[in-house]
C-alpha cells in the first residue's frame, strides 16, 4: 500500500495537473474574444509572442548553458561538438521550424497554382502538425519534471501556454478546417500525453538537453515568425508590454 501524501504534496501534484491541463486547453479556445474583453485577438497574439520570446531569453537559454556538460556522454562527434556549441541546437531548432513552415506554404501555393481543394496535401499536415506533437509533449514533460529553468512550473507552463495560443493561431491560417477538425485535438493531446511520460519516466540528461535546445530554437523562431511578416497586424506595443512585464517578474525571482 502506497504512503499518504503529506498536503503539500497533493497540492502541488493538483497544481501540476491544472497547470497541464490549461495549456493542453488553449487549443481548444474559441478562436474569436469576446469583444466585452477590450483585448483585440491581435493584441493577445503580440503579447503572448513577447512572453514567449523573453522567456526563452532570460530562462531557456541560459538553462541550455548550464546543461552543456550532460553532452560530454554522447556520441563523440555529436555530443563533443554541442557541449562545446551549445547554443547550436537552437540553431537547429530554428532551421527544423523554418523549413517546416516553408513546407506548409509551399504546400498552400502548390494547392491554389493548380486549383485544388484547399489542404488536401495530407502527408504535409501529417508531418507538419506532427512535428508539434513532439514539441507539445516535450512541454507537458518538463512541466510534471519540473526541469523548467525557472523557479517555478507555473512560469514555464504561463509562458508556453501564451506561446502555444500563436502556434494555434498560425497552424489554423496553414491548415484551416483540418487542423479545427484534427489537428488541435491532436496536439492538446499530446501535452496531457508527454505529461503522462513525465510522471512515470525520466529522460536521460543529455536527451533532455537536446530537446531544451531544439524547444528553444523553436519558441525563439515561431513567436518572431509569427509577429514579423504581419506587421500590419501586430501590435509592437503589446509585445514589448508582454517582454517587459514578464521580464521583471522573471528578473524578480
Amino acid at each position: 500500500m502506497r504512503p499518504a501524501l503529506a498536503p503539500a504534496a497533493v497540492g502541488d501534484s493538483l497544481l501540476v495537473v491544472a497547470l497541464v491541463l490549461a495549456v493542453a486547453a488553449v487549443h481548444l479556445l474559441p478562436d474569436e474574444i469576446p469583444v466585452s474583453s477590450g483585448l483585440s485577438r491581435h493584441s493577445l497574439l503580440s503579447t503572448a509572442g513577447g512572453v514567449s520570446v523573453v522567456y526563452a531569453f532570460l530562462h531557456m537559454f541560459p538553462e541550455l548553458d548550464e546543461r552543456r556538460e550532460s553532452l560530454e556522454g554522447l556520441d563523440v562527434l555529436v555530443g563533443t561538438l554541442a557541449a562545446h556549441h551549445i547554443y547550436a541546437l537552437a540553431f537547429v531548432g530554428v532551421a527544423l521550424f523554418y523549413g517546416l513552415e516553408r513546407l506548409a506554404t509551399l504546400s498552400k501555393a502548390h494547392e491554389f497554382e493548380h486549383g485544388l481543394p484547399p489542404f488536401t496535401d495530407e502527408p504535409v499536415f501529417w508531418l507538419h502538425v506532427g512535428s508539434f506533437v513532439v514539441y507539445n509533449a516535450f512541454i507537458g514533460y518538463v512541466i510534471v519534471q519540473g526541469e523548467t529553468g525557472a523557479d517555478s512550473a507555473a512560469l514555464f507552463a504561463v509562458a508556453m501556454g501564451l506561446h502555444l495560443l500563436g502556434n494555434d493561431a498560425a497552424l489554423e491560417a496553414h491548415h484551416r478546417e483540418t487542423y479545427r477538425r484534427i489537428g488541435r485535438w491532436v496536439l492538446a493531446a499530446a501535452v496531457v500525453a508527454g505529461a503522462g511520460v513525465g510522471a512515470v519516466y525520466t529522460l536521460g540528461e543529455g536527451t533532455f538537453t537536446v530537446l531544451l535546445g531544439l524547444l528553444t530554437g523553436g519558441v525563439v523562431f515561431n513567436a518572431i515568425k509569427d509577429e514579423l511578416p504581419r506587421t500590419a497586424e501586430s501590435r509592437f506595443w503589446a509585445f514589448a508590454a508582454g517582454a517587459t512585464g514578464y521580464a521583471l517578474v522573471l528578473l524578480s525571482l
